[in-house]
């Protein structure tokens, strides 16, 4: 082999294992991290955006979104159990969302 071809593929292997730590596990650059924070901070405009163009949802303006690794958790509140629920869907039928936590309460 080549000197070039031997110091790419030391390179390559060199990188590769950078990122493992000594358990096993992959830890995230901090781009990595900043990137995954960014597309949930996005993931949940658009699932508030949606809920809050819901004319359906009387209180669709008292409801907050979190989103983590594609899981959203919604807080607010609904006048009954239904709008409850469509909140729900509206969310888990988002790009980006994979499950769905619904702590909203049913305002009386």
């Amino acid at each position: 082999m080549k000197p070039l071809h031997i110091a790419l593929i030391t390179l390559v292997a060199a990188s590769t294992l950078g990122a493992c730590t000594s358990n096993g596990t992959y830890v995230a650059t901090p781009h990595q991290r900043h990137r995954t924070v960014a597309m949930d901070l996005d993931t949940a405009a658009r699932v508030k955006a949606r809920i809050q163009a819901d004319e359906r949802q009387a209180l669709r303006h008292t409801v907050t979104v979190n989103v983590a690794n594609g899981q959203a958790e919604l807080l607010g509140e609904a006048r009954t159990a239904e709008e409850r629920q469509m909140a729900e869907m509206v969310a888990s039928e988002t790009h980006g969302i994979t499950s769905v936590k619904n702590l909203m309460t049913l305002r009386r």
